[in-house]
């Protein structure tokens, strides 16, 4: 790693060591593996510097993604807890949250739990490999409520569907290989299917975004895209939304809070140096308040996470709402503790060059990505408020289908 740059092997010993009793009571995470992922992390981010003065762009995506082909070449964690995958993601977000990518099948696992045999044939090894998955919900005049979805598919006679529509806000939007895509199915209903990204009558329009610009974003137009039988995933679209999210929303909470929590080590570390060399005597009593209130904060958050991954892993019908509810609340936190501690760098991290401001930047993008946290919020609040005599509009998350394994990822 250049020098001052935040490593994954220090995020292990600063966060998750000491929270290690409560993280993971049941003695479920092989620790010494998460250490071993890290320095593999480490050692592959010294060959591909994704530093803050690396602009978005070409260069920058292609680094990433070799990042991840890298530690997919030595790293498999679908086999592990989920737990494991969010401690990861801790470890990633700490280096950079452009790294929220960089192991696991992310969105992918749509298809590993859902897709058609084939379709896991054709996919499954290709993500274990390196590629990314990108998913297609969010469209131009319903924001990110699937309810209100109108790309639509209609039926040809060879048995194909043809899709066209418009969806708006998506990640990874030249960088993925397959598309976990949402439309409605010709009998009106909510589906998704696993697409190739370089199928014809794909149009991409990226826009250039403040933060979390590592993958390419904007907007993907669907021009009488062909969608095979086989590749429509097993299950009603809703559902498969609700059971995903809620596995997936705890991954960006913990990468988020890794960022925030690199940033509490930078600041502490240019304090304790400051006061060493006696540029400073004494350190104020706010900046200690807020040092203080901000890591309890971190890593109570942190610890909200890895309960919602629980909640998620094992069916519990409050899956989507723990899930909702702690990435809001983790995504809040990481950006009102990063704005805090940043006023203690002095100018030095208002630097456009400088990884606080950078993480910063991304934290902001994190309020709208993967649910607005104001929506996120509702979400659980609707929850809270069901009675027996509303509660028929709510409906519980899906329970998982059987582990994911290596045998099926594979098969």
């Amino acid at each position: 790693m250049p020098d001052g740059a935040p490593a994954a092997t220090e995020a292990i010993k600063t966060w998750l060591q000491p929270l290690q009793p409560v993280l993971d009571p049941g003695g479920r995470i092989d620790w010494t593996r998460l250490t071993s992922v890290a320095e593999m992390l480490d050692r592959a981010l010294r060959r591909y510097l994704v530093g803050p003065d690396l602009p978005a762009g070409t260069e920058r995506s292609g680094r990433l993604r070799m990042i991840r082909q890298d530690l997919a070449r030595h790293v498999d964690t679908t086999g592990e807890p989920d737990v494991f995958q969010v401690l990861t993601q801790f470890m990633c977000g700490y280096c950079d949250i452009d790294l929220r990518d960089t192991t696991g099948l992310g969105h992918g696992r749509l298809i590993a739990r859902h897709g058609s045999p084939q379709t896991k044939r054709r996919w499954i090894p290709r993500l274990l490999a390196g590629d990314l998955a990108g998913i297609a919900v969010t469209e131009p005049h319903g924001g990110s409520r699937p309810a209100e979805t109108r790309t639509c598919a209609v039926a040809g006679s060879d048995g194909t569907w043809t899709v066209t529509g418009r969806k708006t806000w998506i990640s990874r939007l030249t960088e993925a290989a397959v598309f976990v895509l949402f439309f409605r199915a010709p009998d009106g209903q909510l589906v998704a299917a696993a697409v190739d990204a370089s199928e014809p009558g794909m149009v991409r329009q990226p826009i250039p975004p403040t933060g979390l610009a590592g993958w390419t974003w904007g907007v993907l137009d669907l021009d009488a895209v062909k969608v095979q039988p086989e590749e429509v995933l097993h299950g009603q679209g809703m559902g498969l939304l609700r059971e995903h999210f809620a596995e997936y929303r705890p991954l960006v909470t913990a990468t988020a809070l890794g960022g925030a929590a690199a940033v509490f080590d930078t600041v502490t570390a240019r304090l304790s140096e400051r006061k060493t060399t006696g540029d400073v005597h004494r350190l104020r009593d706010s900046a200690l308040i807020t040092l203080g209130r901000t890591h309890v904060q971190l890593a109570t958050a942190l610890l909200g996470a890895v309960m919602a991954s629980q909640l998620a892993e094992g069916g519990h019908a409050d899956a989507e709402l723990w899930g909702a509810a702690t990435k809001a609340h983790g995504i809040d936190t990481a950006n009102s503790a990063t704005a805090e501690l940043a006023l203690l760098l002095g100018a030095s991290g208002f630097r456009a060059d400088c990884q606080t401001a950078k993480t910063r930047r991304d934290l902001s993008g994190l309020l709208f990505a993967d649910g607005i946290h104001d929506s996120l919020y509702r979400t659980a609040g609707k929850q809270h408020t069901a009675t027996k005599d509303t509660a028929g509009g709510i409906t519980a998350v899906p329970a998982p289908r059987d582990q994911l394994n290596s045998v099926a990822l594979t098969g």
